[in-house]
């Protein structure tokens, strides 16, 4: 079809149109996408998609202002990026988020090229030879969790009534900071005095005359030991006659297991993740360069954490493969009625993995589970007894045999271990990742067959 033949009869004129046929993806219904003079106002200009029914231009055509257009390519883009858009859009139905999920990763293909092509032309084109320049980052070189710490105490300093004067926009980002830590409204925020390492403690916050706040504050580590109950019951002890009201937060920016988290609330924190932090620092309209910073740095680990749902497999690295397990067991935590799903580092002597395991089934010999180590996944047993030769040989028979049944692909390890934890299985991994960029959804299908395999080798 050529644009000569675009209709210039009716109400909106094209000034410039695109012959759109060809490149309608699998729809094939819309003729022409054009920009020209807007049917309701002939000095307004507006985008049209054309559709033709037959012989006749079809009534379903849309045209939309160029505002709205815009503004529905941001909802789009943030959808697919897993990002929130100055739109504040919200979710009418949270029973087909996971549809919507599901589709935008089994079309990735579709809207990857679009997007990429949308971000060149947004840089210009005399600026295209610094288009890949970083600015330097405060937060890339303080990286310890001290350093956050430092950050976090001084925000929440300036959430003190006497600084209104000084920096009303940097008051206010301190103040609602410091009320997504407590739940405290803005409003009723007054006094601060802010400290760091009391008795081991991250960060200690005295709030008006009755409130006393502790924040165990971590990037990439974990709490261990029990420490947070610990802090927990020093401050009770300390502060039992001093303040009425006893708060608690746990503060991560980098990424954490979900049931990590689900223990921390269970002992009585609040638990604040990047995305808490992002919502709050994102309002910031002030030009403070440490604040400035310290959000660009939290979003890029947002952004390379979010990576794994358009990025090829073989190109994941620490954030994409985190962002992925924390997919998993997120879905898992909502399919399963008995989730045991978790994720963590493991170290061993080839320099350890990002390990995530789940679905952990019990006989009166063998715990037998599932495991991946990034791009590879195991079959485990643990077995304690003294005979493990015997007893792995024996489950990897058995394993081999079961997987038959259901036409599930299970290869022989390269070299059986003799440990407590072995690898009875390896699935391949073009099997449960293919080729390119993932899709959750087939590959849960996929791993519930397995699973099965699992159910039979115990039973």
């Amino acid at each position: 079809m050529s644009e000569k033949n675009i209709p210039t009869w009716l109400s909106h004129k094209p000034i410039i149109s695109v012959d759109y046929e060809s490149k309608d993806a699998y729809a094939n219904d819309a003729k022409f996408l054009s920009i020209g003079k807007s049917t309701w106002d002939i000095d307004d200009i507006s985008a049209k998609i054309w559709r033709k029914s037959d012989s006749r231009w079809s009534r379903s055509s849309e045209e939309m202002p160029l505002w709205r257009v815009l503004d529905l390519a941001k909802l789009v883009i943030a959808t697919i990026m897993g990002k929130k858009s100055s739109l504040n859009e919200t979710v009418i139905n949270s029973d087909d988020i996971e549809f919507l999920h599901d589709f935008l990763n089994e079309n990735m293909e579709l809207y990857l090229p679009r997007l990429k092509e949308i971000q060149g032309l947004l840089v210009p084109t005399s600026n295209k030879d610094d288009s890949n320049i970083i600015m330097p980052n405060l937060f890339s070189y303080a990286t310890s969790e001290l350093s956050q710490d430092a950050f976090f105490a001084w925000l929440i300093n300036w959430a003190d009534d006497s600084y209104i004067k000084k920096d009303e926009s940097l008051c206010m980002l301190g103040k609602s900071f410091l009320s997504l830590l407590t739940n405290i409204p803005i409003n009723e925020i007054h006094s601060i005095n802010v400290g760091r390492q009391w008795k081991n403690i991250d960060i200690w916050v005295e709030i008006n005359d009755d409130t006393f706040l502790i924040i165990e504050d971590k990037i990439e580590t974990c709490i261990h030991d029990e420490q947070d109950l610990r802090y927990k019951e020093i401050v009770q002890e300390e502060y039992k006659d001093i303040r009425n009201k006893l708060l608690f937060s746990y503060v991560k920016t980098g990424n954490e297991s979900l049931s990590n988290l689900k223990e921390i609330k269970d002992h009585g924190y609040k638990t604040i993740n990047r995305k808490d932090i992002l919502s709050i620092l994102t309002q910031y309209k002030g030009n403070n360069v440490i604040v400035i910073d310290f959000c660009s740095h939290l979003q890029q680990i947002e952004d390379e954490t979010n990576n794994y749902k358009h990025k090829p497999v073989k190109d994941w690295g620490w954030y994409e493969w985190q962002g992925f397990y924390l997919e998993l067991e997120s879905r898992f935590s909502t399919i399963k009625d008995n989730n045991d799903a978790k994720w963590d580092y493991v170290s061993n002597s080839s320099g350890g993995f990002l390990g995530f395991w789940w679905h952990f089934k019990k006989n009166d010999e063998v715990t037998i589970y599932l495991q991946f180590e990034q791009d590879k996944v195991c079959v485990k047993i643990e077995y304690e007894g003294d005979n493990r030769s015997e007893i792995r040989n024996k489950y990897h028979d058995i394993l081999i045999r079961e997987a038959h049944k259901f036409q599930a692909s299970i290869e022989r390890p390269k070299r059986f271990g003799s440990g407590i934890y072995m690898t009875i299985g390896i699935i391949p991994s073009k099997n449960i990742f293919g080729d390119g960029c993932i899709n959750i959804k087939k590959m849960i299908e996929l791993l519930e067959k397995y699973e099965l395999v699992i159910d039979n080798c115990v039973s």
